[in-house]
């Protein structure tokens, strides 16, 4: 019988061992061996089983070149490696990274395209057992794993004794020590040989087990390297297949969580509002790995970062119909004639499943940061290099780091003689009547400033405390405080005003312009022994019109008020805030009392006279009105009179003396109710005239200013 070449297993004490000679056998399952590995945890990336030694690919590492550190969180970080021979590369990223990876990867590859990436699922190790005789836990015992290999060809070896044939078995048997005073479980192989006789074989520690099943030596194989990979479940390789055959090098970029870079100032107040400002980087080396030179970039900016599970799987649900059991109607005959295919419209062009295939993924060739035209300006050999964008500035380290992994670094990036001006601000929300010491920055350089903490000194005094700083815009100024001036006291009065601007009459309509005036003043005590610059930050009040003469310039929330003070000087400033609301009253149904109120406020003595003359007759109005209402109750109660004394007639008889009385009294009311009727007659009349009297006034005040 011809020996077939198998796998062969030694079975141990360690079942880890047992293991890694599986490994050690599997046939490679990717078709193309990687042969760059690079990792951005820093460790070099564990080579994929392979069937000889000889096969290893040789693994390349690609450290990190560039890194650029955003105030976003987020770090972009450049590699290189060097490729050839249509090899591929290889990145091994921990698990959490991925998603960030398959977001943002960027392949810069000169001499081809990128044909595709490709890396495990998220539970590699469960999805190749699922489709396996045997588990992880049997794979580690060559009993358990025999037990589940029955029917298949095999070879074992144990005690000197060899078997072969197809496993029928493995059982648990009892054996006495020759003392017979102890026994002890072994695992007894039994197998089907080639003769049809069944064969056992007691499984000791020397146990060797060749596989003679071509598949199902590759499906062990297989398991071999997927438990293998579980090693590092919390990491992923990644293979980008590369489609030059050059050699060459290929670039990497893309952009993973970091922490937040930190800027710390250090102001020195000098003469002459001048004084010295660094600005110091902190960072930290949270990629895993060493920096080895690295060149480090610092983005300042408010960029838009997302995250997304690319990596998570995510299935759709479709609805579920039930099974139609029935005949089925005969499909109807073909009584058309066919069109030829140049009678069929032209349809648009649509690219193949094919080409589409065949499509490379884009790749993109990298411009480093600060190359070109945009190169700032020389600067010294301690400073970083500037570069304002759009959104973002950037400062480029001017030497290469190397800072091992979870190390913290820090250092000057900025060092420049900067504008500064030393002032007092005072804010009226604040529960102090003292100032705050501040320094008024203005941003001379080439980029904006990051936001960061200020440490501030004096030339002749040292530290003299500490401020934040928002950032400064380039060519801008803002203030960082840092003490409270305690020497100066500024207490704020306030007293609202309220009088009409201006009154017209348009359409039988007085239009008025109401004016609200909220006048502030500041009352302040300077310093004894030394002047002082005040800045007072009066609230801004949305749709009120500001003035005053100190006011310096204006902000988003506050107007500010400069005040230049002598040593031991006092001084006042004036601040006043107004709002127009305008207010109009139809005249027709205007009071009396309001039309004179408006008389009294009109600006010019014409409209002053109209509005008297119409409050005039506004009161002749209410004058007959009043009448009229008086008529008509005097009517209503002779009306009612007359229905109570209908009431008594009836309860009385007609020729008595009584009833006699009640007749004359009905006719009394009727002679009032008719004398009434003619009076209210007469009132409606004037009341109507009156009123045509006041809008014919009304109508000529418009044709007069018209």
């Amino acid at each position: 019988m011809q020996r077939q070449k198998g796998l062969s297993i030694h079975s141990t004490a360690a079942a880890l061992a047992v293991a890694a000679l599986f490994g050690a056998a599997t046939v490679h399952a990717a078709p193309e061996s990687p042969v760059v590995a690079t990792s951005a945890q820093g460790s070099s990336a564990a080579q994929q089983p392979s069937s000889t030694a000889s096969s290893q690919p040789s693994l390349t590492p690609a450290p990190i070149q560039a890194i650029t550190l955003s105030s976003g969180g987020l770090a972009e970080i450049t590699r290189s490696a060097q490729v050839d021979n249509g090899q591929s590369l290889v990145l091994d990223v921990p698990l959490d990274q991925v998603n960030d990876i398959l977001k943002s990867l960027v392949v810069s590859d000169p001499s081809g395209g990128v044909g595709a990436i490709s890396l495990d699922g998220l539970s590699p190790v469960h999805e190749t057992f699922s489709r396996l005789p045997f588990t992880p836990e049997q794979l580690r015992s060559m009993p358990q794993l025999l037990q589940t290999l029955q029917g298949v060809h095999v070879r074992v070896s144990s005690g000197g004794r060899s078997v072969e044939g197809a496993v029928l078995g493995v059982d648990d048997q009892w054996l006495r020590s020759q003392s017979e005073t102890d026994s002890r479980s072994v695992p007894v192989l039994s197998v089907l040989n080639q003769e049809g006789n069944i064969a056992v074989l007691t499984l000791g520690t020397d146990a060797v087990l060749d596989i003679k099943d071509t598949a199902m030596r590759e499906r062990v194989g297989r398991a071999v390297a997927a438990s293998s990979r579980s090693l590092g479940e919390d990491m992923r390789r990644i293979s980008i297949k590369l489609e030059s055959d050059d050699a060459r090098k290929v670039g990497l970029s893309y952009s993973v969580p970091a922490p937040v870079w930190k800027t710390a100032y250090r102001v020195i107040m000098g003469e002459q509002n001048k004084a010295r400002m660094q600005a110091w980087a902190v960072l930290e080396n949270a990629t895993g790995e060493d920096w080895d030179k690295v060149a480090v970039t610092l983005s300042s900016g408010a960029p838009v970062t997302l995250a997304q599970q690319l990596f998570q799987r995510y299935w759709h649900t479709r609805q579920e119909v039930p099974v139609i059991a029935q005949s089925t109607a005969a499909p109807r005959p073909d009584n058309e004639s066919a069109f030829s295919r140049s009678d069929q419209p032209v349809r648009a062009f649509e690219p193949s499943a094919r080409a589409m295939a065949a499509a490379p993924i884009p790749s993109f060739k990298r411009v480093q940061a600060g190359a070109g035209g945009m190169a700032a300006p020389s600067r010294a050999a301690n400073e970083a290099v500037a570069a304002e964008g759009d959104i973002s500035a950037q400062y480029r380290l001017p030497e290469p780091i190397s800072l091992a992994a979870g190390q913290t670094y820090s250092s000057p990036f900025i060092d420049v003689q900067a504008d500064a001006e030393r002032v007092s601000v005072f804010n009226p929300g604040s529960d102090t009547v003292h100032p705050v010491a501040a320094v008024f920055l203005k941003n001379t350089t080439q980029a904006s400033l990051p936001p960061g903490i200020l440490t501030v000194y004096d030339e002749a005094q040292g530290y003299v405390g500490d401020a934040q700083l928002s950032g400064i815009p380039k060519g801008e100024s803002r203030m960082a405080k840092f003490a409270s001036d305690r020497k100066v006291t500024v207490v704020s009065e306030t007293t609202p005003e309220e009088e009409i601007g201006q009154i017209s009459i348009t359409d039988g309509v007085l239009h008025a312009t109401r004016v609200a005036r909220m006048i502030t003043v500041y009352a302040v005590n300077g310093a004894e022994d030394g002047a002082r610059t005040l800045i007072i930050e009066h609230p801004r009040r949305e749709g009120w019109q500001f003035t005053s003469d100190s006011l310096d310039s204006s902000t988003a929330s506050s107007h500010r008020l400069r005040l230049s003070l002598k040593a031991g000087a006092s001084a006042k400033i004036k601040a006043v805030a107004e709002q127009k609301r305008g207010e109009t009253f139809a005249l027709v149904n205007a009071e009396q009392q309001q039309l004179l109120h408006w008389s009294g406020m009109a600006n010019d003595s014409d409209t002053a006279e109209r509005l008297k003359k119409l409050a005039q007759m506004r009161g002749a109005v209410a004058e007959v009105e009043s009448a009229l209402e008086k008529l008509n109750a005097d009517t209503q109660r002779a009306v009612e009179n007359q229905a109570r004394i209908r009431a008594n007639m009836a309860s009385v008889p007609d020729q008595s003396a009584l009833g006699q009385r009640y007749v004359f009294m009905l006719e009394q009311e009727e002679d009032l109710i008719a004398e009434l009727d003619k009076k209210t007659h007469e009132t409606r009349k004037q009341l109507a005239q009156s009123q045509e009297d006041m809008s014919a006034l009304i109508r000529m005040s418009d044709s007069s200013r018209s």
